[in-house]
């Protein structure tokens, strides 16, 4: 029996399914697979995957991360809530969680094996098993030598994105031994994360990039201070950004091999696809050195759906967020979520026009502070900053319809006469920042 296969990786945006005719599955099998720092426009480079998943599915280019913070994000992205309803606010928090409020949780009540392979939650005690998931194969990161603990038995990979490709395909096979029931595997890689180490295939691999205005932005008296304090180069962001890509190249190989595997094993028919990152990376725009930040580059995603005779090949432009990837799925397979949600499923015509964004400060990334934003992409963006106390100490007002880069901060640029009016879009956020399930929107 064929079954479906779903890849995860960030957010899914809203497709109307294509109507299948003949004995498709009632239910498919899912693989989420999910980048580390990759930002809305590295995945170009793993043309294999694009050929794959961009080529015959959806392309979603405003996908957004809503708390670009690793944990917070994956905790957002496995349960459809946002940090401020699920809790996980700081890296170090996965303790709050409620691991019954998760994909993972339902898929698994309905029947699905479920495995987890690569990185999943930062400081996760390796060698416990997560919650309602039946295997796990789990890295704490790194590439080269790299940690894993296999389903309770600690062992060593000589290189971690290509030990995850192959782990996905072990767990594929034992779970196929039982055709009939259907399986959720979660793949998490480290690429592209720092330390950044590439193959020695791809180490001398260049990409040739003339930077953007952002990266090149010298004036920044109109940002908050604590951004001035960083001074990160053009050049260093180039830097970065060769090393990123050159790590995704083995994602690339990784990905293809799984591709393989399924095709060979007759599961690539009526199979759903998903590729999304936990969040985005500076390559110095901004003078910013990591992610963290409101800022575009910080928020934007990639994300990628395939599911052949039920999503068309298209690039969708609606705004989509991380939060949706679980009510999505669990529609995909007819199943209403056990909990409430506050993403919306992504197969239908639903749309938004503006999201949340927020953070809270937490000493393992630094000293940038608390925040939330709305972001209507393309139109403009609202941030407020909030002291230990949780009072407002700042703001800044994008329009990005004239300033895409975020260069001008029009509350801070000396002229009150282009200022937008500030009461609703406070009294707006402050909604958003308390929402649950469908006012979320």
């Amino acid at each position: 029996m064929k079954r479906a296969l779903v890849v995860l990786a960030a957010a899914v945006v809203g497709l109307a399914p294509v109507p299948v005719h003949g004995a498709a599955p009632a239910r498919p099998n899912i693989l989420l697979l999910v980048l580390d720092d990759a930002r809305t426009g590295s995945t170009e480079v793993m043309t294999k995957t694009e050929d794959w998943l961009r080529g015959g599915g959806a392309y979603f280019p405003n996908a957004v991360a809503t708390t670009p913070s690793c944990c917070p994000s994956r905790a957002s992205l496995l349960s459809g809530r946002f940090t401020h309803n699920h809790g996980v606010t700081q890296q170090d928090a996965v303790g709050r969680y409620d691991h019954d409020r998760t994909l993972q949780h339902d898929l698994k009540a309905a029947g699905y094996g479920t495995a987890a392979v690569g990185k999943l939650f930062n400081n996760w005690r390796l060698s416990e098993r997560p919650p309602h998931f039946d295997r796990w194969a789990l890295t704490g990161g790194g590439y080269e030598n790299a940690r894993f603990v296999v389903d309770g038995r600690s062992r060593r990979a000589p290189y971690s994105t290509t030990f995850i490709g192959d782990q996905v395909n072990r767990y594929v096979d034992g779970f196929e031994a039982d055709d009939a029931r259907p399986w959720f595997v979660y793949a998490g890689f480290t690429a592209p994360h720092s330390p950044y180490t590439p193959q020695p295939k791809y180490a001398e691999r260049e990409f040739p990039w003339s930077g953007n205005p952002a990266a090149r932005e010298t004036d920044r008296r109109d940002k908050p201070t604590w951004v001035r304090k960083y001074r990160v180069t053009e050049a260093e962001g180039r830097a970065t950004r060769t090393a990123q890509l050159r790590t995704l190249l083995s994602v690339d190989d990784a990905v293809e091999s799984v591709r393989q595997h399924l095709a060979a094993r007759g599961e690539l028919d009526n199979t759903l696809v998903v590729l999304v990152s936990d969040n985005g990376k500076f390559w110095g725009e901004h003078g910013l050195p990591s992610k963290f930040a409101p800022y575009v580059p910080s928020v934007a995603v990639p994300i990628y759906l395939w599911w052949p005779g039920h999503v068309p090949a298209t690039t969708d432009g609606r705004l989509a967020a991380l939060v949706d990837v679980t009510p999505t799925l669990l529609a995909a397979i007819g199943l209403a979520p056990s909990y409430q949600v506050d993403g919306r499923g992504l197969l239908g015509a639903d749309r938004r026009d503006r999201v949340l964004l927020e953070y809270w400060q937490d000493r393992a990334n630094g000293s940038i502070p608390t925040w939330a934003s709305t972001y209507a992409p393309g139109r403009w963006q609202y941030t407020e900053y909030y002291d230990g106390g949780g009072r407002r100490v700042d703001r800044e007002y994008y329009d990005l319809t004239a300033d895409p880069w975020q260069l001008s901060n029009v509350l801070g640029d000396g002229e009150p006469a282009n200022d937008p009016d500030l009461a609703p879009l406070a009294d707006a956020l402050a909604a958003q920042r308390r929402c649950t399930g469908t006012a979320c929107s």
